[in-house]
C-alpha cells in the first residue's frame, strides 16, 4: 500500500434512527454544535454527555469523542467502544477512529465529501469552501432532473470562466 494514500474507503454511513453517543467536555459545547445539527439532520437519535469516562456505550451504533486535549481519555473511550462492537470517532485522532467526518458540499442530490483522512479538517473545509461557489441553484435543479429522469450518462463540465459546474441535459434512460 502506498504510504501517502489516505487509509480506508469513502462510504456514506446511514444513521437514520440509529443511536449516536457524543461525548464532549463542557468547554466544547459550541464546537460540537454543528456536528449535533448534522447528526440530527440525517435522522440520528443523538445522546450527548459530558461524562467523559462513561462505560455506557452499549446500545449505540456510533460513539463520537470530542476533547482533543485529553489523548488518554480518547484512547480509553475508543477501546471501550470497540470492545462493545461500536464504531468510534475521536476528534483530531484518526489513528483512534474507525471513520473520519469529511467536509461536505451539498447541491441538490449531489454530495461531495472532501477528506484528508482526518489529517487536517481545516484543509478539507478550505477545499470545500473553494468549490462551493461552483455549484449554483441551476446545477441543483439540473441534477434533480437527471436523478429523477434516471439519466444514465449525464454530462458534467466545469466552466472556469463562469466559475461554475454545469450539468448538461441528456435524454432520460428509459430502459
Amino acid at each position: 500500500m502506498n504510504p501517502e494514500r489516505l487509509p480506508g474507503m469513502p462510504v456514506e454511513l446511514r444513521l437514520d434512527g440509529r443511536r449516536v453517543l457524543v461525548l464532549h467536555g463542557p468547554e466544547h459545547v459550541e464546537a460540537v454544535a454543528s456536528r449535533l445539527e448534522a447528526l440530527a439532520e440525517c435522522g440520528a437519535a443523538v445522546t450527548t454527555s459530558t461524562e467523559l469516562e462513561t462505560d455506557a456505550v452499549e446500545g449505540f451504533h456510533l460513539v463520537l469523542f470530542w476533547p482533543t486535549d485529553q489523548p488518554e481519555l480518547a484512547r480509553a473511550c475508543a477501546a471501550r467502544a470497540r470492545a462493545a462492537g461500536r464504531l468510534v470517532w475521536c476528534q483530531d485522532a484518526p489513528d483512534l477512529s474507525d471513520l473520519t467526518l469529511p467536509a461536505l458540499l451539498e447541491c441538490g442530490p449531489v454530495r461531495i465529501a472532501v477528506s484528508t483522512g482526518g489529517r487536517s479538517s481545516a484543509l478539507a473545509r478550505a477545499v470545500r469552501n473553494a468549490l462551493q461557489p461552483l455549484f449554483d441553484p441551476t446545477f441543483a435543479d439540473q441534477a434533480w432532473l437527471a436523478v429523477r429522469g434516471r439519466v444514465r450518462r449525464p454530462s458534467v463540465r466545469v466552466q472556469p470562466d463562469a466559475a461554475r459546474v454545469v450539468l448538461e441535459p441528456q435524454a432520460p434512460d428509459l430502459s
